[in-house]
């Protein structure tokens, strides 16, 4: 099941991107010497393409590759070891997002702004990954993988940002779908991927990054991007820009309950994803081998389910102008899905909770979006409060890994039925929260 949409807000840049010229003012601006040359929409279009393919491999097959890891290197505590990787990593995100993001905004020099934050992510990811693969010790990869996730993130962070400048807006929707379907695709081979390097960890891990580095040559290496001398960038407001992320529920409480909603949302998703190889491997009885291969299997199956229901649901929920009905029949479907794949016994009931979710949370993700931007308190603050929701999709990533421990160890053990169950339960709350929402239907 691709999760390329959260991946997307969860990395997108928090300093505004620059606005593309439009052709007119293009036409007139007479051309510097200075200026680069760049290649035509269609090759960059193609450029930035092929780099999606291998930046959002990377970014959805670490966490699943860090899952076997830590199956074969500690068993008894992978639960907890995984846990504490993903909320570390997840928190310190929260931080470095915006801030790198910011950073790149205001990065001077003959390479441009974006390519140095390209590379500067990958090679250090690069390097944590190996020692991820080479190293059997708990606390090491669980360090490692933090360094890994923030620089890979970084990178990514980055990349996000060539397709809204160097594109004109004309030919950025269709650019955002394809780089959707490429996500979602992504995930399943790099599932495969993981699966089929499980008994070679050092490649496991680093195949991964390397692809984002290779597939990010072309454009690296074809796309100019644009470099500013330090007088033509923004100062960088560090207060400023923390005090950005603050909005107050009481003046827009519209915003405050798509918020929670999404929160909710966010938890169910985190919940089946962080943890279904697991569930895979104690509650069906499958080896680390398997339970790869059937992670594949499973997002395979899932990622045409995916792209229909991101499609069909937007064009529909567009087509009657309504929101809140798609969205609570989206959270709806998202709780049922978790208490099947709870009460699962077999591999064949699994499935059938799998494509369930997959339904809901493609029909989430995309109309819950459009809800979102119906009830930003100021348009002047798109960009900003747009992140702001993306961080209900984004703490989960830390609360949910940092409470299950302690709930999958209530019972016998492995008690993903629990897990699951309360997930759910929040989830059906959420799609009551929608329905607060006043102004939209």
């Amino acid at each position: 099941m691709g999760d390329p949409t959260t991946q997307a807000q969860v990395m997108e840049p928090a300093g505004r991107a620059a606005p593309a010229k439009t052709s007119a003012t293009a036409a007139a601006t007479p051309p510097s010497s200075a200026a680069p040359q760049q290649p035509s929409t269609k090759k960059t279009m193609a450029l930035v393409l092929v780099a999606a393919l291998g930046m959002y491999i990377m970014s959805l097959t670490l966490g699943t590759a860090l899952s076997l890891r830590l199956a074969a290197v500690d068993p008894a505590a992978k639960e907890t070891s995984y846990g504490m990787a993903v909320s570390i990593s997840s928190l310190l995100l929260l931080v470095t997002i915006p801030l790198t993001g910011a950073l790149s905004d205001r990065t001077a020099g003959r390479f441009g702004r974006r390519r140095p934050w390209i590379i500067g992510g990958l090679v250090p990811a690069l390097l944590a990954a190996a020692v991820i693969g080479t190293v059997p010790s708990t606390p090491v990869i669980v360090a490692a993988y933090v360094v890994a996730l923030v620089s890979a993130q970084a990178a990514f962070n980055a990349y996000a940002v060539i397709p809204i400048e160097a594109l004109p807006d004309n030919k950025r929707a269709r650019v955002m779908g394809a780089m959707g379907m490429a996500g979602a695709l992504a995930m399943s081979a790099g599932s495969y991927l993981a699966a089929w390097l499980v008994d070679a960890p050092l490649l496991m891990m680093c195949v991964p990054v390397l692809l984002a580095l290779v597939c990010s040559i072309p454009l690296l290496v074809l796309y100019k991007d644009p470099a500013k001398t330090r007088a033509e960038l923004p100062p960088l407001d560090l207060k400023g820009l923390a005090k950005s992320f603050l909005v107050d529920p009481r003046k827009h409480p519209n915003f405050a309950w798509a918020w929670v909603s999404r929160f909710l949302a966010g938890i169910a998703m985190t919940a089946l994803f962080a943890y279904f190889i697991f569930f895979l491997m104690d509650g069906l009885g499958m080896p680390i081998a398997e339970a790869g291969k059937s992670a594949g299997l499973l997002t395979l199956i899932s990622a045409p389910v995916s792209i229909l229901f991101f499609t069909a649901s937007g064009w529909i929920s567009d087509r009657i102008g309504r929101r809140k009905p798609f969205v609570v029949a989206a959270a709806l479907l998202m709780a049922t899905a978790l208490v099947l794949g709870a009460t699962s016994t077999s591999f064949e009931q699994f499935v059938v909770a799998w494509i369930v979710f997959a339904m809901g949370q493609a029909m989430y993700l995309t109309v819950d979006l459009a809800l979102c931007a119906a009830v930003l308190p100021d348009a002047r603050d798109t960009g900003k409060d747009m992140a702001v929701f993306s961080l209900a999709l984004s703490i989960p990533n830390i609360i949910v890994p940092a409470a299950a421990p302690a709930i999958l160890a209530l019972g016998s053990g492995h008690n993903y039925g629990f897990l699951w169950f309360a997930a759910a339960a929040l989830c059906a709350l959420g799609s009551i929260t929608v329905t607060f929402i006043k102004g939209v239907r």
